[in-house]
Formats: C-alpha cells, sequence, structure tokens
C-alpha cells in the first residue's frame, strides 16, 4: 500500500489556519528541532507551536506509540523514544534537518509546508500532508485506527476551508490537490501554483 498524501497550496496567511488546527489537536504533537551540532540534533515533542516556518515538519500521533529511531546498522537494534516530549538526540548524515529520521513506522504524520514557488516567477510552491498509514503492514507494522481516525480529521479540516481543483493545475487530471483562501484570491490575481514540490534531502541515520 502506498503512503497517502493530501497535496495543497498555502500562502503565509494560510499557514496560520493550518499551525492553529495542529495546535488544537490533543492527539498530535509538534517535533521541533532544539538543538544541532555536528549533524547531531536534539529534537522534542510540543504541544504547540507559536508559527511555523518553510520546512518540512514531523507530527507524532500520540495513540500511535512510541517513535522507532532507525540504529542504521542491521546488527544494532533500533531504539523507541517512549516519552518523546522528554526529548532525546540522533545522528544523521545530513545538516539542516528539520525532522528526524524515523524508518518504518506509522506513529508520524509529514507536513511539508512552504508558500514561495520556484517554477516561475511570483508562483506559489506545492506544500503536502504525507503519512504511512498501513504501508508497513506487510511487515508487522500496520496504522493504529485512531490516526487513521485523525487522518480522516484533517480531510475534513481540509474540505471545510480549502477549495479542490485537479492537480496538477489547468489539467483534467483524477488527483485533486486543495487551494487555502489566500491562496485562491492570490490566483485570482495572477500567480501561479507550482505543480513539483521542493523536499528537502531525505534525512538517514549516519
Amino acid at each position: 500500500m502506498a503512503w497517502a498524501k493530501t497535496l495543497f497550496y498555502a500562502t503565509s496567511v494560510d499557514a496560520e489556519l493550518i499551525r492553529q488546527f495542529i495546535n488544537d489537536a490533543a492527539e498530535v504533537a509538534w517535533i521541533i528541532k532544539v538543538a544541532e551540532q555536528d549533524r547531531t540534533y536534539t529534537w522534542r515533542a510540543v504541544d504547540c507551536l507559536d508559527a511555523i516556518s518553510e520546512q518540512e515538519y514531523a507530527l507524532w500521533h500520540l495513540g500511535s506509540g512510541p517513535l522507532n529511531l532507525p540504529s542504521g546498522s542491521t546488527t544494532v537494534a533500533d531504539t523507541l523514544v517512549t516519552d518523546p516530549f522528554s526529548g532525546w538526540t540522533q545522528s544523521l548524515s545530513e545538516s539542516g534537518a528539520t525532522r528526524p529520521w524515523f524508518g518504518s513506522n506509522p506513529a508520524p504524520f509529514f507536513m511539508t509546508i512552504l508558500h514561495a514557488g520556484r517554477e516561475q516567477p511570483g508562483s506559489i510552491a506545492r506544500s503536502e500532508f504525507a503519512w504511512a498509514g498501513d504501508h508497513y503492514r506487510s511487515v508487522g507494522l500496520p496504522a493504529a485506527p485512531v490516526a487513521k481516525r485523525w487522518w480522516q480529521q484533517l480531510a475534513r479540516f481540509m474540505k471545510k476551508h480549502a477549495a479542490t481543483q485537479p492537480w496538477p493545475p489547468d489539467t483534467p487530471g483524477r488527483q485533486k490537490a486543495y487551494v487555502f483562501p489566500d491562496a485562491q484570491a492570490q490566483v485570482a490575481n495572477g500567480r501561479s501554483l507550482d505543480v513539483n514540490p521542493w523536499l528537502p534531502t531525505p534525512y538517514r541515520a549516519s
């Protein structure tokens, strides 16, 4: 089963709606970078953020259980973070990561949120929510039913606050993307929508 993805377009104004929705979700916590030195990171889960930046975020669904941290070696067991609110450290192969590397784990959701596009002058970037769902069921790691329900809540939030349109834009494609209100207004004023996302290089345990 493929990963689930929800594509959307949002300006910095629209991002406030998304931030507040996640802040209000008691069952979901943001994972933030507390420190980074020599590609060793300190991460911690928090209930709320005062602001969000253009970057990739990890969101921990509390009811899905511990977070898995790959060891990077077939001879060393992975580590489980049972209390992400207490924080943990992780070494990665890249500097500048904005979210941890979890390997095969359905507990986290991911959000990449970007405003400034790259494909046309003044375009709006493509953002997305992504989740493994039952992708790892075959190896004994199915998604928790409570996490599936939150993914459905996210879908209802998107439908309530954003319009849908075919994706890629201006095509009869069957896939859809959400366009939040301020992004809609700016498209009406001439801004275009990027087709492809800008995503950071995947981070791996070093």
